[in-house]
């Protein structure tokens, strides 16, 4: 198995299946402003059964999106051993990885994929994860600034909804008062998922920061220990605890800037281009 290929199309489903529940969520908040503008019993009606549907979809999704997450950080570091000290994949786990993932994208992967001119140990990792982590902490940088700016776009949006309900909402039925005040708590739960993964990034960024400039540290050192090159790998592995994939549209805007930056910040390595995630 082309672990990379592999990890990469994981987070790929993953990111997908994220923003197939976003936009359910938009679907049903759609569906909310609709309602609000057209009053009538039946519509009050649809709209309850559509926000109970979406919310059961919205949860599998999430749920989904998370396991190929896991996966995919489960590759991830499969990989970063596999290249950095050599340490093949035990059979029994490469048999439980060919049950979970079933296709591999068939898209060229860059070999090699990490930069690092290093021979294969304890340096290697240490140089390949401060390359996964400067890639990274970019990309979630940029992810929650944007994050961010799409959460207080959402919140703006829930104000105007407010409004809206409280201009047409004389005259209604319990039904239909009931459906409208819906309204608030699932526009609430819209923008606080977009808050919510803002955060996570700029987490995640933070995160990266300190491991990049762990690696540094060790990278000064004449022959940093296999422990410090693990402990590192570990710490960038635990950054993404919890975290939602980095967005893919913002890599490729930034990819081919930071592997300027890369090979010119960064001399050792070789390789025209960097390592995603």
């Amino acid at each position: 198995m082309n672990l990379v290929a592999a990890m990469r199309g994981q987070y790929r489903r993953s990111e997908t299946l994220l923003w197939r529940g976003i936009c359910t969520k938009a679907t049903i908040y759609g569906a909310t402003l609709l309602n609000a503008v057209w009053s009538s019993k039946s519509a009050a009606i649809v709209f309850l059964i559509v926000a109970c549907v979406g919310q059961v979809l919205v949860l599998v999704l999430r749920s989904a999106s998370h396991a190929r997450v896991e996966l995919a950080e489960r590759l991830r570091r499969l990989a970063m051993l596999q290249d950095g000290v050599g340490r093949d994949v035990p059979p029994l786990e490469a048999a439980a990885l060919a049950e979970k993932v079933w296709t591999t994208p068939e898209q060229a992967v860059a070999s090699p994929y990490y930069t690092s001119s290093f021979q294969q140990g304890p340096r290697r990792l240490i140089d390949i994860t401060a390359e996964c982590a400067f890639y990274s902490g970019s990309i979630a940088n940029a992810a929650w600034r944007t994050f961010l700016g799409i959460s207080i776009v959402a919140s703006s949006a829930l104000i105007l909804s407010l409004i809206l309900v409280t201009l047409v909402g004389t005259a209604q039925t319990r039904l239909e008062v009931v459906a409208k005040a819906a309204l608030v708590g699932i526009t609430f739960w819209m923008t606080e998922d977009f808050l919510e993964m803002s955060l996570k990034y700029r987490s995640l960024g933070v995160s990266c920061e300190r491991v990049l400039q762990e690696c540094s540290r060790l990278l000064e050192q004449q022959s940093p220990s296999a422990e410090d090159a693990y402990f590192t790998l570990h710490e960038y592995n635990s950054a993404f605890s919890n975290a939602p994939p980095l967005p893919s549209r913002i890599y490729r805007r930034r990819s081919r800037r930071l592997a300027e930056i890369w090979r010119e910040t960064h001399p050792r390595t070789t390789a025209a281009r960097g390592a995603q995630l």
